[in-house]
């Protein structure tokens, strides 16, 4: 008898396992309206002015690392949809480093933008192959815009100087614009051992003797450029 009283207790006090919370896919009303945010900050830092484009400033990278979850997740989206694409979208999902974030990237090294391809290659070289990277960085030497993505296409450089590479910095000296022949040769001083950093500023007048659009003038720098660094200067002046 006792035994059954026992049995009927125990079952009036038996409990069931709480239901987890949903979880939460989505920014809340609050993250969404308080403009110190991590969200709200980020998206703020996403309004691209003047000096910002000027100065080279990215995203607000540390609001991705201060980001909650869902912050993080809208931010994420804010960055796949965004266009038209820059190298600022590409360091932003490379700091989110999610599966959606990596695919975006890996896609983003075929976009027409010299700056997004080679933010790819900066940012993320190991989601692309070598032959990739190669290419944008040897398309953005040809065609990049000085104020645009070439300061950063020749920091890639430093590290990471295939003969593609070198022979598209030799090329650019007879083809590019003066200012950018100057850092095409103080780049190639360096990688030849000529140079203790990527701009010696001891060998500068001799540098900045490319900055004319002079032909014989920059043919005449040019041999004296492939002299020291035991380059045919023929093959190149051919292709001009």
């Amino acid at each position: 008898m006792d035994n059954k009283d026992d049995k009927k207790a125990s079952s009036k006090t038996q409990t069931f396992p709480k239901e987890k919370p949903e979880k939460r896919t989505e920014a809340s009303d609050s993250e969404r309206s308080n403009p110190d945010s991590p969200l709200q900050r980020f998206a703020k830092s996403m309004k691209i002015d003047y000096e910002k484009w000027h100065d080279g400033i990215g995203y607000d990278l540390n609001a991705i690392k201060l980001a909650s979850p869902t912050e993080r997740k809208e931010i994420e989206q804010m960055l796949i949809q965004h266009r038209p694409r820059d190298w600022r979208d590409i360091e932003a999902l490379a700091e989110i480093d999610s599966e959606d974030a990596k695919k975006t990237i890996r896609n983003s090294v075929k976009d027409p933008n010299f700056e997004v391809q080679v933010a790819v290659a900066r940012y993320s070289p190991n989601l692309i192959k070598n032959k990739e990277r190669t290419h944008s960085i040897v398309e953005a030497l040809a065609h990049a815009e000085l104020y645009g993505c070439l300061s950063q296409v020749l920091d890639e450089i430093e590290d990471y100087h295939p003969k593609e590479v070198e022979k598209a910095l030799i090329t650019g000296l007879m083809n590019r614009e003066g200012e950018a022949a100057v850092l095409f040769a103080a780049m190639l001083f360096y990688l030849h051992g000529k140079a203790k950093e990527p701009f010696d500023m001891n060998q500068r007048s001799f540098f900045l003797r490319f900055n004319t659009e002079n032909r014989k003038e920059r043919i005449l720098v040019f041999r004296e450029l492939c002299k020291q660094l035991n380059i045919n200067p023929e093959q190149y002046l051919k292709l001009r």
